[in-house]
């Protein structure tokens, strides 16, 4: 059984899992081939994660490069994406299971901002225009009243935008607020730097599914058991993922071979993922997401205006399709690798609150 892994962006991070389970044998242990398609799917983001770049859109570009590249599973799929694509009339894509199902982070802002309001005149890093930040950010900008493309100044790029790097920006003065990974926010805050947005909190209990996994329709009526077993051995990369430190070396190897090989010159220079990110990954134990979690997330689309508001719930109910990753889970769940993993994993969760 064969099976090509794509990603949809640009970026090592969102082949990661893939290339994590291709290394370790869990493709091979379930039965199934992978080959691992990356950096090929809208190769023009490259450029959209440049200061002045284009505005990075998915939309349009997803469905026809998995066709010319016979990619049959996406990991990293803004959960926009497909409900927009059937707007278009492209009714094929279908979410069959999670890959972000957090967003890991918070925004915070310099001393002196303690609401959205008070970002009017100040400078917002983000990493690319178009992204899944800018799009939130927007929305809450204008529901405080706020004009995105007037009233703030933006400051474009990876160290301003990337949530494990924004943090230095921050503290250096060059920016006002911006999105940080957890781990860091703590010495942000020990200087008196303010908590506007904690993602993790304000999502609970479903979660953020900003970016999900997506295979067309009719590749998944006529392969119902390479997806399930493609899911099997997934969720047991998402479980080895979060263990750390005992998988950490294994991880920062994989990673580093992703990044040796990246068409994007950036790539390769960027420093691999530090150990205290790692455990407070956002891949879902079970491999699924809330479907009223994607439901939230377009609302605030439909609202920002991104997203056609003849979306709705039903729209929901047949684009995301999870029959097959929990069949998965329902037999993984019993292995007793899985049952020590959720054992191992249980302080983390409680801790970190998914």
């Amino acid at each position: 059984m064969k099976l090509r892994v794509g990603n949809g962006c640009w970026h090592a991070r969102h082949v990661l899992d893939a290339a994590v389970c291709l290394e370790a044998g869990f493709y091979t242990q379930e039965g199934v081939g992978v080959e691992i398609v990356h950096a090929k799917v809208n190769p023009k983001a490259i450029e959209s994660s440049r200061p002045e770049g284009e505005r990075y859109d998915e939309v349009g570009t997803v469905l026809r490069d998995m066709v010319a590249f016979g990619i049959d599973v996406i990991t990293d799929i803004h959960v926009l994406t497909p409900f927009a694509e059937r707007c278009l009339g492209n009714d094929q894509l279908r979410i069959i299971g999670g890959w972000r199902n957090q967003c890991i982070g918070a925004l915070v802002s310099a001393p002196g901002i303690k609401s959205f309001a008070d970002l009017k005149g100040k400078r917002i890093g983000d990493w690319y225009k178009g992204g899944i930040t800018t799009m939130w950010y927007e929305y809450q900008l204008r529901k405080a009243g706020l004009d995105p493309n007037r009233d703030v100044e933006w400051k474009i790029g990876y160290k301003y935008g990337s949530r494990r790097e924004s943090w230095k920006a921050l503290l250096a003065g060059e920016t006002d607020a911006a999105t940080v990974q957890n781990p860091f926010v703590p010495r942000l805050l020990e200087q008196g730097f303010n908590k506007l947005y904690d993602f993790v909190e304000e999502s609970k209990p479903h979660g953020r599914p900003e970016r999900v996994t997506v295979a067309r329709k009719l590749f998944i009526e006529r392969n119902p058991e390479l997806i399930k077993r493609y899911w099997k051995a997934t969720i047991r990369g998402y479980q080895f993922m979060r263990i750390v430190p005992e998988n950490f070396p294994f991880q920062r190897y994989v990673e580093a071979k992703l990044r040796i090989d990246n068409p994007d010159e950036s790539e390769r220079m960027r420093d691999l993922r530090p150990i205290s990110v790692m455990e407070g990954a956002f891949h879902p134990l079970d491999g699924q997401l809330s479907v009223e979690g994607v439901w939230r997330i377009l609302e605030e689309h439909e609202d920002a205006g991104v997203l056609s508001r003849s979306i709705t719930r039903a729209d929901v109910e047949e684009v995301v399709q999870q029959g097959l990753v929990q069949e998965a889970w329902a037999e993984v769940s019993q292995t007793d690798e899985a049952k020590r993993n959720l054992e191992r994993l249980q302080p983390v969760v409680e801790r970190l609150g998914y």
